[in-house]
């Protein structure tokens, strides 16, 4: 993870106490000074408060110059209207920061408050075509509702910047008939800042190929131990290192963060072998890997582990049940063996042609965050729901029962859930993450301009 460059400005005016004005400044940058430390981020302060124009121009180039991803304004008091406009074009992120009035009573000392109004209102009016995203801040940098929202920021912004400089792979296109997968890359990575490149089928098969006899077995041997083997013959894990090998190495030598790749049925007719298994392996190494070539998957896989440094999984919608109000989520076997319950995972053949290995599992009962960009990076499907501790029957493959369905933290059925993903005309892969990442998405989808999908409530008409 790269870290957030975040710098910092003080804007005053003589009309107010300076003295006051000038010791807050000093104080916030000490302040976050202390916070960059413990929330590792790069801090990047304009020491010399602001107190006209010129003197923005001037923080303005500074900023510039250093490179910061986002910039906090402070009204160290209330300050000329004519600095804001200087600083809101510096073409970065911003946050307007008002603190709170040292004295109780008599004169007014900074009008701190009222200065962070009038810069946001020149922002959203005067500037209103500049199209400029700023939040607002407002207390000690020691306070909880400082403390709360800009953590929060830097939580999201940090993992908008690391997602902006990743690069995905494709492998062997999308796969055949998966026309719910089809994007228009040009606008995914306009929006995301993200690098997407193509790579043809064969030069996997070059790759599994090219691997000495010795490091195919070791890893071979090393693959079997990770999970409870069912049955499958030493040629079935020889062939999962090789891929893996494969896929690893592409990985590393473009320097991608994740992959989508077509695991069917190129796989099975040129090389008698199912990958789903392979891919687990590699979410579970840190590389991102989605089903089906599903590129808008793994930018949102990998937007998800950003956000809570773990690791996500790709799944099907299978079933819902209305009696107990759950879900079934459901896929072959791609999945990272993190995410299995105390049964652990098992080594199995995949139930359709009996030609590769799939991560069989139960997972984990936990909470989790299902989100999905969609409709070409501009929309995104946010819920969260519970892996419910349950014995019912499942299918074989990675999977588990889901309830306590919420949709932009309102609780909905899960026949609601079905419907939104219908009505919606949603992807049929759902990226799932553990943990509530709802206020973290919320934020990035603000920061990016992306419309949250609301919940459409189950009606028997259309």
């Amino acid at each position: 993870m790269k870290e957030l460059n975040v710098g910092f400005v003080g804007c005053y005016q003589a009309n107010f106490n300076v003295d006051f004005a000038l010791r807050t400044l000093k104080k916030s940058v000490e302040a976050l000074e202390k916070l960059s430390k413990e929330r590792n981020f790069s801090f990047c302060p304009i020491r010399k408060g602001v107190f006209n124009k010129d003197g923005a121009v001037r923080a303005k180039k500074e900023l510039e110059d250093k490179k910061v991803d986002f910039v906090l304004i402070q009204n160290s008091s209330f300050a000329p209207g004519e600095i804001i406009p200087v600083l809101a074009n510096i073409g970065t992120r911003l946050g307007l920061w008002a603190v709170p009035e040292p004295t109780e009573e008599g004169p007014l000392p900074l009008n701190s408050l009222c200065g962070m109004n009038m810069y946001g209102s020149i922002i959203g009016q005067y500037l209103r075509d500049h199209n400029v995203t700023a939040k607002w801040f407002f207390g000690e940098v020691e306070d909880p509702l400082f403390q709360n929202r800009f953590g929060l920021t830097l939580k999201a912004l940090s993992a908008l910047k690391n997602l902006s400089q990743s690069r995905i792979g494709l492998i062997g296109g999308i796969a055949p008939g998966f026309y719910d997968l089809y994007f228009d890359e040009r606008e995914l990575q306009s929006r995301y800042r993200v690098s997407i490149s193509h790579h043809e089928f064969s030069e996997i098969v070059q790759k599994v190929n090219s691997y000495l006899e010795s490091r195919v077995i070791k890893l071979a041997e090393q693959i079997k131990k990770e999970g409870t083997n069912k049955g499958l013959d030493s040629e079935y894990f020889e062939k999962a290192a090789r891929v893996y090998l494969a896929l690893e190495e592409i990985a590393k030598e473009n320097g991608y963060r994740a992959l989508a790749v077509s695991c069917w049925p190129k796989f099975q007719n040129e090389y008698q072998f199912d990958v789903c298994s392979t891919l687990g392996r590699l979410n579970h190494n840190g590389i991102v890997a989605s089903c089906e070539g599903d590129i808008p998957g793994a930018l949102s896989m990998l937007l998800l582990n950003y956000l809570n440094q773990d690791r996500s999984m790709l799944m099907d919608l299978i079933k819902f049940d209305t009696v107990d109000d759950s879900v079934l989520m459901w896929h072959c076997g791609p999945t990272a063996r993190c995410w299995a319950n105390e049964k652990g995972m098992k080594h199995c053949t995949h139930y359709i042609d009996k030609m590769g290995i799939i991560n069989d599992m139960v997972f984990q009962p936990q909470p989790t965050t299902i989100m999905r960009i969609t409709t070409e990076g501009r929309k995104m499907l946010l819920a969260t729901a519970d892996i419910l501790s349950s014995n019912k029957k499942s299918y074989d493959g990675s999977r588990g029962w889901f309830g306590n369905f919420k949709i932009l933290g309102e609780k909905i059925s899960s026949l609601d859930f079905v419907n939104t993903v219908m009505v919606h005309r949603l992807e049929h892969h759902f990226p799932i993450a553990s943990g509530d990442l709802t206020d973290e998405l919320m934020e990035v989808s603000r920061w990016l301009d992306i419309e949250p999908l609301s919940s459409v409530r189950y009606q028997n008409y259309l």
